[in-house]
């Protein structure tokens, strides 16, 4: 089969944008960290927002595993003023944000930081010489520690509401303190009583590794799950199709719809309506199966795909997401 320009043009951004599209959206939520509160406090000497800390990490974490597009939530206002801005008429024609262009996240990650500490044990270690009467060996105690950090998250579909990922990880520093713990756990990282938990220097805490080594095993378990759950997540779409031009066929369904490149749609004819006879209301369709159209470029209301099968679609005929 030869294309011609116009449809090797459709089959070219399809193959743009099923990089761009292929993926779910995702949005990471501050986690709760009020549990923790208190003894967060303690170790900075000042309260910290572990919730916006963690949020921060995941979504840099979780982006760069390429499993999901991972959308702004926290910082939503500014994108929205730039629209605004655009909007305005004062933005050069052609280079303003669009309004109405923010994606939306179909999963939602929450957590709760369920432990933030420092796992302590204590050591004796005999030193001096035996206490006469005190039937035993005077000694000095060592204390030893390491930071903990405990993470629980859940995933939540949009849509549904459903969770469809749950899960905890621990993290630990990879060296424990003896004595001067306060000074080595905190690191002086705290200024003005923020912390910033993407800095090198709060890195080289032990709180720290504990802190990025839980946010890494996070972000791992739901790259790792990624195809399951976005596979698992069935859209129920039905649409009509549009107009017909050469091996092209159009559909009045697109983005806002939940389309998506890649998708496949049985295409059917139909061939009666079944109404009430009161309310004239059409209460079923009589169709006949003419193929499959698989999706090849999607935008906001229509989507265009190559059609497969024995009779030709036309305007009108049904399309219902496989």
């Amino acid at each position: 089969m030869t294309l011609n320009r116009r449809e090797m043009a459709l089959l070219l951004a399809g193959a743009a944008g099923l990089r761009g599209q292929g993926k779910r959206s995702l949005a990471v939520e501050d986690f709760d960290f009020s549990t923790v509160r208190d003894v967060s406090a303690a170790i900075f000497g000042t309260q910290v927002d572990l919730g916006k800390g963690m949020s921060a990490l995941m979504v840099k974490r979780i982006a760069q595993g390429g499993k999901f597009t991972v959308v702004e939530r926290n910082k939503v206002g500014t994108v929205l003023k730039e629209q605004d801005f655009g909007a305005s008429g004062r933005v050069k024609k052609g280079t303003q944000a669009r309004i109405g262009q923010i994606r939306g996240a179909d999963f939602t990650i929450m957590g709760d930081v369920v432990v933030f500490g420092r796992d302590d044990r204590r050591r004796s270690g005999a030193v001096g010489v035996m206490v006469p009467g005190a039937g035993g060996v005077g000694g000095l105690k060592n204390n030893e520690g390491k930071a903990v950090v405990v993470l629980n998250f859940r995933m939540v579909d949009n849509e549904s509401s459903e969770i469809v990922m749950a899960g905890e990880a621990r993290g630990e520093s990879k060296r424990s303190s003896r004595g001067g713990f306060a000074g080595v756990f905190a690191g002086g990282v705290g200024v003005g009583g923020g912390v910033d938990f993407t800095a090198a220097n709060f890195a080289e805490t032990i709180i720290g590794e504990a802190v990025i080594d839980a946010c890494d095993k996070l972000a791992a378990q739901v790259n790792a799950q990624a195809g399951g759950v976005a596979g698992a997540r069935q859209i129920d779409i039905e649409g009509r199709v549009a107009a017909v031009e050469g091996g092209s066929v159009y559909i009045n369904v697109g983005s806002s719809a939940g389309v998506q490149v890649g998708d496949t749609f049985a295409v059917s004819r139909i061939v009666k309506e079944v109404k009430d006879p009161v309310t004239k209301e059409v209460l079923d369709v009589v169709t006949a199966p003419l193929g499959t159209l698989q999706i090849t470029t999607v935008r906001e209301k229509i989507a265009i795909g190559a059609f497969t099968g024995g009779q030709p679609p036309q305007v009108g005929d049904r399309v219902e997401k496989k």
